[in-house]
């Protein structure tokens, strides 16, 4: 009785924190909207730090060469992050892309210290950033700019989809990405949890300067977006933004194997012990006790077989609760997803919220060849 009580007030408390996001994910200001003509846009620089990124940095670099933004007005810098194959390469194929080599050894925060260099060797108004393996539409540098300008914004946040093969891994990757997204949009929007995905985004490089960018933070491996977007928030709070609007949308690919995607998100959780704000924090631990609770009573219904209809109707609960905030995301996203999927997905989405809580605290991963501890 007590169990059932439990779960019963635990699940109302998330439903009431999922409400709040699926309210704050609608309230978002939506796109497309009419870009204005101007005489003379600003030229921006877009950042780019790659590692060994020879299977994708073209198809990147592709892409921002039919830009509908002014070719001419666009800084495209390749940070290569010591490369040992083919990047620099293919990078001097395109003559309006600039590659600059990262040349620091024993260091921790490797792509802080890449989007640092490339931020140096501009003198553009307007910082854009992206990752190597990212495809982004034909108007997203006009859609970035036109939203940074227009908005006056310190910082701006932008919609990432994750491509998957149709695997079982790959439609997990998208689903699990496509939530990630609806709380950075909500929580920007409400000005109340501060999120945002370093393969889309953009800021004034003034502002950059103004924080003293990476500094402070140059002891912790990941994080290069969410560290300086608190940096900005605390001086300039009602200053950023979440870009909805489809034409602003990145693609990158789900990671290919459990393996890999695990320490993704290993690497990404890493950096939660280094958070300093407390709403954030008091967020995460919520939702991650909940599902630990959950997987902790499922685990408890082979022992006690008894529980097994409180932990199915939880579970059923827990879907209903979570769908419509996930059916609106993915409606922005034009992805298709089926309610009787994500019902299925809840128990292997469980376990990996509660796995990869545990796992980040340890702070120890391998990402883009290099252990990090």
């Amino acid at each position: 009785m007590l169990l059932s009580g439990l779960l019963i007030i635990a699940t109302l408390l998330y439903g009431g924190l999922i409400y709040y996001f699926k309210v704050g994910w609608e309230a978002l200001p939506s796109g497309p909207k009419p870009t204005p003509q101007h005489t003379d846009w600003p030229t921006v620089a877009i950042i780019i730090p790659a590692r060994n990124e020879e299977k994708n940095i073209g198809t990147l670099l592709k892409a921002l060469a039919t830009q509908s933004y002014p070719l001419q007005k666009m800084e495209v810098l390749v940070i290569d992050d010591h490369s040992t194959d083919g990047t620099a390469a293919i990078v001097s194929q395109y003559p309006f892309a600039k590659s600059i080599l990262l040349e620091e050894e024993g260091i921790i925060a490797y792509k802080k210290k890449a989007l640092e260099k490339g931020i140096a060797n501009t003198t553009a108004t307007w910082i854009l950033c992206t990752d190597a393996d990212c495809i982004p539409t034909k108007d997203w540098v006009l859609t970035m700019v036109n939203s940074l300008v227009t908005n006056q914004a310190c910082f701006l946040a932008a919609p990432v989809y994750l491509q998957n093969n149709g695997s079982l891994l790959g439609r997990f990757q998208t689903l699990d990405f496509l939530v990630l997204q609806g709380i950075t949009g909500a929580g920007l929007q409400l000005h109340w949890i501060y999120m945002a995905n370093g393969a889309n985004l953009g800021y004034p490089r003034s502002i950059f300067q103004a924080v003293k960018g990476y500094e402070g933070n140059e002891k912790i491996a990941s994080g290069d977006d969410f560290f300086l977007l608190h940096k900005i928030k605390e001086q300039f709070p009602d200053q950023i933004y979440y870009c909805k609007d489809s034409r602003a949308i990145v693609q990158t690919a789900a990671m290919p194997n459990w393996t890999s995607f695990l320490q993704q998100r290993i690497r990404w959780a890493s950096k939660s012990p280094y958070y300093t704000d407390w709403v954030l924090k008091g967020v995460l631990a919520g939702v991650w006790v909940y599902n630990a609770l959950l997987l902790g009573c499922a685990l408890l219904a082979f022992f006690i077989p008894s529980i097994g209809s409180l932990v199915l109707a939880i579970w059923l609960c827990k879907t209903i609760v979570e769908w419509p905030f996930v059916k609106s995301v993915a409606s922005f996203f034009n992805h298709q997803i089926q309610v009787l999927e994500f019902f299925l997905f809840q128990p292997l989405h469980i376990l990996y919220i509660t796995g990869t809580g545990l796992l980040g605290l340890q702070g120890s991963y391998e990402w883009k060849g290099r252990r990090v501890r």
